[in-house]
């Protein structure tokens, strides 16, 4: 009906040119935070794991080759596309098999990736797949995802049944009441915030809105598709939840949190090493590596860093070598540190339970591994080889999962990337016609750079605490748009103006918590970060973008508000504000 326009042009249409403006101005900066908190998923799942960095790398060369012979070779064939799908899933699950092997071969320190050279990476990708044609990449690579999470999903789901895993977190915590080791918010209103992707998300709204009307076929579908795609979504959250749930709560804290560790213990206190003559003893065992972690130049001595703090996650990243000179439980040959016993991780000052095990099983380090998408690997793991006969291949599982995440989000990293680099172009074009056109390269790397250059920026100077709140804030405050937008449309067009309850109740809940989550992150998390000197700068871009998504989709409510009395009180729907 609408021709497959975007959210931003409906809104224009809807509520006018200075809020469709408004609208565009918001939907940018959401798009730019949503790729940011989806990305630090991402990033902190294929952080210094070789075995998952190839597995999902090979996603890429099989999705070229795939829409190669789909469009060049076959010329866009249905019996092309079974061929392509044939040997695009069984090459995908070789390179998920090759993985354990690459990862333990002498070639895996080059894909143990830093979470900045991973981001970094991850820019790469972004801002390529955005500018290739459509067919060369991201519709190949999306299609072979797409096999990926309906098979996951389904096999989760039968594994929840058959398994019944016990649920382990306690149904109310000792953060109840906010202070939490993750988010910092209370229950209220940080549980919707949170977990609400999983119900209504304005990113759907998004893609829903300009991209996927111009795929149906016909009008009929939209419903089976948009309302079944939620359901699903909804399936997904619920079993999501229910695997990171099965974990035991001080597990699941572990590998969502990297406190910083003192490298000399204090008295009776937790460190890395248990007093300076220990320290001392390192110097021989350090690497070159094991120097950069710990910030030690090459000439320098290991006793200069005695008072000196680390994250738990590169404490947990030095060599084997250099951990068993501090006398922690591991094999000095072996590449990864999976070895570690519940003392180990008690000097370190963190609280286990069943958390060494788990990374013996998975041969991955597993603990400060922020951003939700190793919690989440791990419990799909668990639920996996739980099924009959496969106890041995928690590995294997562990590293699908993390291969079913990671296609998952870079489906939208590359997708929401080109929707930002048009979006942009819009914007550009107002200032440079050439620019803002469709066809012009320059106007697409331009503003394709921009997007990318923002979400990567959130990603290298945030964490989980910082990101995901705004990420959940920047969807949800999307979402209410989106609301408003389908509030105005019912009221002006529909027979019976009562249906507009159906999206304008959805609109008063979802409005309320998540501008209270605006209001509270930007006080009690991103305005005592600018107290301090070293998170000033973040803190203070956070807040300023916090409050700007807050005033535009405030404008949004307001605007549509009055819109929706001067409905209310034409004759008829189609005579209001014509």
């Amino acid at each position: 009906r609408r021709n497959g326009r975007s959210l931003a042009e409906i809104a224009r249409d809807e509520l006018g040119p200075t809020l469709g403006l408004v609208t565009a101005v918001a939907i940018l900066f959401i798009v730019v935070i949503a790729l940011a908190g989806l990305g630090n998923v991402v990033v902190g799942a294929l952080a210094e794991s070789a075995w998952g960095v190839f597995t999902v790398g090979a996603s890429i060369p099989i999705a070229l080759v795939m829409g190669l012979y789909i469009y060049r070779v076959r010329g866009g064939s249905a019996r092309g596309v079974r061929e392509a799908t044939l040997f695009g899933v069984t090459l995908l699950l070789l390179a998920l098999v090759a993985g354990k092997w690459v990862s333990d071969s002498s070639f895996a320190h080059h894909l143990k990736m830093s979470k900045t050279v991973l981001t970094l990476a991850m820019a790469g990708y972004g801002f390529v797949a955005s500018i290739l044609p459509v067919w060369m990449l991201l519709c190949p690579r999306d299609y072979l995802s797409s096999y990926m999470k309906l098979g996951t999903i389904g096999l989760l789901v039968v594994g929840v049944i058959v398994v019944n895993p016990r649920i382990e977190m306690p149904p109310v915590t000792e953060y109840i009441h906010g202070g939490g080791p993750i988010v910092k918010g209370p229950l209220f209103p940080f549980v919707f915030i949170t977990i609400a992707c999983g119900a209504i998300s304005g990113f759907h709204a998004l893609v829903s809105s300009g991209t996927t009307p111009k795929m149906i076929d016909k009008e009929r579908d939209c419903r089976s598709i948009g309302y079944g795609a939620m359901l699903l979504e909804g399936l997904v959250g619920i079993t999501a939840l229910i695997a990171a749930c099965a974990m035991p709560q001080d597990d699941y804290v572990a590998i969502n949190t990297n406190p910083q560790v003192a490298i000399v213990a204090p008295a009776g206190g937790a460190g890395l090493a248990r007093d300076e003559a220990q320290l001392a003893a390192l110097d021989g065992a350090l690497s070159a590596h094991d120097r950069g972690l710990l910030g030690l130049a090459p000439d320098a001595s290991a006793s200069s860093l005695a008072g000196k703090k680390i994250p738990l996650s590169k404490a947990l990243a030095l060599s084997n070598r250099s951990l068993a000179a501090l006398d922690y439980h591991v094999d000095p040959t072996a590449p990864r540190a999976t070895m570690l016993e519940d003392a180990d991780f008690a000097r370190l000052g963190v609280r286990v339970k069943e958390l060494p095990a788990l990374s013996r099983q998975s041969d991955e380090v597993v603990a400060a591994r922020t951003g939700g998408g190793v919690s989440l690997a791990v419990g799909m793991a668990r639920v996996f080889s739980g099924l009959p006969g496969m106890g041995t291949l928690l590995s294997y599982w562990y590293h699908f999962a993390i291969m079913f995440e990671a296609l998952f989000i870079l489906t939208t990293i590359d997708t929401g990337t080109r929707i930002g680099r048009f979006l942009m172009q819009e914007f550009i074009g107002r200032v440079s016609p050439e620019l803002g056109k469709s066809t012009s390269r320059a106007g697409a790397f331009i503003a394709t750079g921009l997007i990318v250059a923002g979400w990567t920026y959130f990603i290298l100077t945030g964490n989980i605490s910082t990101i995901w709140p705004m990420f959940g804030i920047a969807n949800q405050l999307l979402a209410c748009t989106a609301l408003c937008v389908a509030t105005t449309i019912i009221l002006r067009e529909g027979r019976r103006r009562v249906y507009a309850l159906i999206t304008l109740g959805p609109l008063l809940f979802v409005g309320t918590t998540t501008i209270a989550a605006g209001v509270q992150s930007s006080i009690g998390i991103y305005w005592p970060m600018m107290a301090r000197p070293e998170t000033y700068t973040v803190g203070l871009v956070n807040l300023a973008v916090t409050v700007l998504l807050l005033a535009c989709v405030g404008m949004v409510i307001v605007g549509s508000a009055i819109r929706w009395v001067a409905l209310a009180r034409a004759e008829r729907p189609g005579e209001a504000l014509a």
